[in-house]
């Protein structure tokens, strides 16, 4: 299947491809010229206030003491480290990718919870972390916020993360997702108890794809604009899982039909064929949940689905966002997209706050 870019903003689009789940050698490189913040082209550049702006600073480096998949280290106490944003780059899974770690002011807690948000395709981290307000919650409520950046999948077309559907031989996004893992446990005192993954659009199938194989290393996820269960989905124990999907949405169709923006011709047996809350379902009985979900009429805007009787009384939550676009539900920029041909996105649940308040209650 052909994918196209789509001329809207870069941090609300999709998709990428999948990668084995062999881990490759890493190596993570402080960077001395932290790249430029980036913004939505939609964006006025008054929105942010530079008072705002968290600092930059260089990642901290890597000393004797402490093993994990690397070079001997030292884990440094949260206490120790500097706070505002490190940018650096790290080289894993076959790519180098840009990696930008926020650290608020005062955390919860040493080891601190930590929070993966994966961007959609073609955009990027520093976007990812403006479109979600991830970074500014962050600093509310004391948790590590990490946003990586994709690549072109074999070396051309926009960012983007793998999945099943799309394989990518050269590269290993799986790979990847462990070594950030690692790095943010070794080098910025995460809790690998409480690692969570979030994502826009192609990061939210990414997202899927770490509940399906990296389900001991991810103890809660939320998905937004992007849920895939893939065949070969066998997740090692139940994860807790949210997700998010507007009914609007002409980039990843809410109720399949193949028929998407990103693509040229309507293929109703592609990969945009997928039904939405029936993609969520399939992780629901991988979790032995009942087949049948409560619906909530939330808000008119928001209707939830919640399964129970699942396994370890995990919650698995399928949000409908009535009329809903291709968009982040509560996204600080959804009044300056919203005339970018993304859709509706409704205020009456944020994928952030309430995602976090999901995520944040459990553990490995």
């Amino acid at each position: 299947m052909m994918l196209r870019h789509l001329l809207i903003p870069a941090a609300l689009v999709i998709v990428g491809c999948s990668g084995s789940d062999a881990a490759s050698d890493t190596t993570a490189t402080a960077s001395t010229d932290a790249p430029a913040e980036t913004t939505p082209d939609t964006e006025p550049e008054s929105t942010e206030p530079e008072s705002t702006e968290p600092a930059v600073t260089d990642a901290p480096p890597a000393t004797d003491g402490f093993v994990i998949n690397g070079p001997a280290r030292v884990r440094p106490s949260c206490e120790s480290l500097a706070r505002g944003v490190s940018e650096f780059t790290l080289d894993a899974g076959g790519a180098v990718h840009d990696v930008r770690v926020f650290v608020p002011a005062t955390v919860v807690s040493d080891p601190a919870p930590v929070v993966l948000n994966w961007h959609g395709l073609g955009s990027n981290g520093a976007e990812q972390a403006l479109l979600s307000g991830y970074e500014t919650l962050a600093e509310e409520e004391g948790f590590i916020a990490v946003h990586a950046t994709g690549v072109a999948a074999a070396g051309d077309g926009p960012n983007s993360w793998e999945l099943t559907e799309f394989d990518t031989p050269e590269r290993d996004d799986l790979a990847f997702a462990d070594s950030l893992i690692d790095t943010v446990v070794a080098d910025w005192c995460a809790d690998p108890d409480r690692v969570y993954s979030t994502g826009m659009s192609n990061g939210g199938l990414f997202t899927s794809e770490l509940v399906c194989s990296r389900a001991d290393r991810i103890a809660a996820a939320v998905s937004v604009a992007g849920t895939t269960h893939p065949g070969s989905c066998e997740p090692a124990r139940p994860v807790p899982y949210l997700s998010f999907h507007g009914t609007d949405d002409n980039v990843v169709p809410y109720a399949g039909g193949g028929e998407s923006t990103l693509v040229d011709e309507v293929d109703p047996d592609g990969f945009f064929a997928q039904v939405m809350p029936a993609e969520f379902a399939e992780f629901a009985a991988d979790a032995g949940c009942d087949p049948e979900p409560l619906r909530t009429e939330e808000t008119p805007e928001v209707i939830s689905y919640a399964y129970s009787g699942c396994d370890d009384d995990v919650p698995m939550v399928f949000y409908e966002i009535v009329g809903g676009g291709h968009t982040w539900p509560g996204s600080p920029l959804a009044d300056q997209l919203a005339g970018s041909g993304i859709g509706f996105s409704t205020d009456d649940v944020s994928a952030t706050a309430d995602g976090w308040a999901f995520m944040s209650q459990y553990t490995l």
